[in-house]
């Protein structure tokens, strides 16, 4: 038998993505900071052509 634990979160932050490489690090640097823990971060990226994508990438891997 296979038990399957769904977590729900208190709060998302649904957060737009696009080109926005030079401001991502601080973002994400401030969420992180904050003391409220029970969130959880969705960002979409609509095709980026900086390095907003490969931030993300760094991001999502340090979770």
């Amino acid at each position: 038998m296979i038990r399957l634990v769904i977590k729900m979160v208190a709060v998302s932050i649904c957060m737009p993505v696009y080109n926005v490489g030079r401001y991502l690090n601080q973002c994400l640097e401030s969420i992180s900071q904050q003391i409220f823990r029970d969130f959880e971060v969705i960002m979409v990226d609509n095709g980026s052509t900086d390095n907003s994508f490969e931030i993300c990438q760094v991001y999502t891997s340090e979770v």
